[in-house]
């Protein structure tokens, strides 16, 4: 039997039936999560952020979240070999809990990915215009977010081969452009000189209780924000092929060559600093670093790269927005899901889901205003749906079946146990600080309008038997 014969039989295990068009091999699957994590979009966007909260010295706060997400990573890895299926915490919460835990885990990776695709357009924009000369104003960086969501729209509505050559050409820019610009600035650093001494300047940056621990601590919302979304290759699980061996692949090497790459561009780009006032000043510090050490003209050819990089990240989150409401919709727990579920027969994408998704990106777009709400809403976020989709895990850890594909064995109970420590710190960080209250408040709110929409309309039905994930004849995990 072929693989994609393989991966049907799997899915009908499953009680669903193979709609979506299954065409990705493994390095299409670790360009869609590579992509989504988008070292290059996080850290042109959030740099800005760590260097205000810590100075510097804010870059040493990324190992520590790599070790922390790299768990998450192994984890996820695991779910994702023993359910391969669209709609990833959703349906891994679902199984591992409940179907109302895994209703309300769904629902706040949906508000994550939605909130998320204005977020990394707002990272583009700027980048963009400063390339063409164009000087970046409210109202034109705004319009240019939104063509590009519309842009992104159309890629996605066209189907997943589209988009997976953008997706894996920016695979080999984004590489390419961080490798590029860590080779030629070391070389131009190592004989102009380099200051070393700004990897641990504090910039006299101390937190609410005057403590620079405090200060330094705030800044993981860089790391936060960068190093995640290796699980959308799970979302397009129903998508690949071999998913249960691919998959898991796809998670930890993309989450781990990020991890390092990200670093090392960090320590050299914070050495290159010529003016350290200027640059804490500046709306954009990286492109005002690598102008001033490489040229405009070597510059800017980096900047046309992390462009295309940005640009597919949007896109790559976009169409795994639209799976998860694909998902829903197929089990009938999500509005009008008779017109979200369906697949377009040419493209074979939920071209609706995907509609609203954009229509949905727009909103957020005038809804949120300030890049910086946006950013810590999209660090704080993930960390939560982690933590409740590892506490899932945790209750099944015993019982759980070792596939073919991946498996943790011995090294299950220690990497879980560690993870969830890693994820409470990480999400008091993220949350109670007054610093993110604004982020705290949006969560919040988020979270009370799903349990009202929850108990509402999907509640009663659900607990009925007579919509939702059919656990009854479900392969038991």
């Amino acid at each position: 039997m072929s693989k994609q014969g393989i991966d049907s039989d799997a899915l009908q295990s499953f009680n669903y039936k193979q709609e979506l068009q299954r065409s990705l091999k493994f390095f299409s699957s670790f360009a869609v999560a590579f992509s989504f994590i988008s070292i290059t979009t996080g850290i042109f966007s959030s740099y800005s952020l760590a260097l205000g909260a810590a100075g510097p010295a804010g870059i040493w706060t990324w190992p520590f979240v790599m070790v922390g997400h790299l768990l998450v990573a192994l984890i996820f890895a695991d779910l994702s070999s023993k359910i391969p299926l669209s709609g990833y915490v959703y349906q891994w919460v679902s199984r591992l809990t409940n179907r109302g835990f895994g209703w309300f885990t769904g629902w706040a990776a949906l508000c994550y990915l939605i909130i998320v695709v204005p977020t990394v357009d707002y990272g583009v924009a700027p980048i963009f215009l400063d390339l063409i000369g164009i000087k970046s104003t409210t109202t034109v960086l705004t319009t240019v977010v939104l063509i590009t969501i519309v842009i992104q729209a159309l890629l996605n509505i066209y189907g997943v081969r589209i988009a997976t050559i953008i997706n894996n050409s920016a695979v080999y820019t984004e590489v390419i452009g961080f490798i590029g610009i860590i080779i030629i600035l070391s070389f131009v650093l190592f004989f102009k000189g380099a200051d070393f001494s700004l990897l641990t300047y504090t910039a006299h940056k101390v937190g609410s209780n005057g403590s620079y621990l405090t200060a330094f601590v705030l800044s993981v919302v860089m790391g936060s924000y960068t190093l995640v979304g290796f699980e959308a290759a799970a979302n397009l699980a129903e998508e690949t092929v071999d998913a249960n061996k691919t998959v898991p692949k796809a998670i930890v090497y993309s989450m781990l060559l990020a991890g390092v790459i990200g670093f090392v561009f960090l320590i050299i780009v914070t050495s290159g600093i010529k003016d350290i006032n200027s640059i804490m000043a500046s709306a954009s510090p990286i492109s005002d670093i690598l102008q001033s050490r490489l040229g405009t003209a070597v510059a800017d050819f980096f900047l046309a790269l992390v462009i295309v990089s940005i640009f597919a990240c949007g896109l790559i989150i976009m169409a795994s927005a639209s799976r998860l409401i694909y998902a829903l919709s197929r089990d009938n727990v999500f509005f009008a899901s008779n017109v979200f579920k369906k697949v377009d027969k040419k493209h074979n994408v939920p071209y609706n889901a995907i509609i609203l998704v954009s229509v949905l990106g727009i909103i957020a777009v005038f809804y949120f205003g300030k890049l910086s709400l946006l950013i810590g809403t999209s660090a704080a976020l993930p960390a939560i749906i982690y933590l409740i989709t590892v506490i899932a895990y945790a209750t099944k850890i015993k019982t759980l079946p070792d596939t073919d594909g991946f498996k943790l064995g011995k090294w299950r109970l220690p990497v879980t146990i560690l993870a969830i420590i890693w994820l409470v710190f990480e999400v008091g960080i993220l949350t109670l600080p007054k610093d993110f209250l604004p982020t705290t408040k949006v969560i919040l709110y988020l979270f009370l309008a799903g349990i009202v929409i929850y108990w509402a309309l999907f509640r009663s039905r659900i607990q009925e038997g007579k919509i939702g994930i059919n656990l009854e004849k479900d392969l038991d995990v």
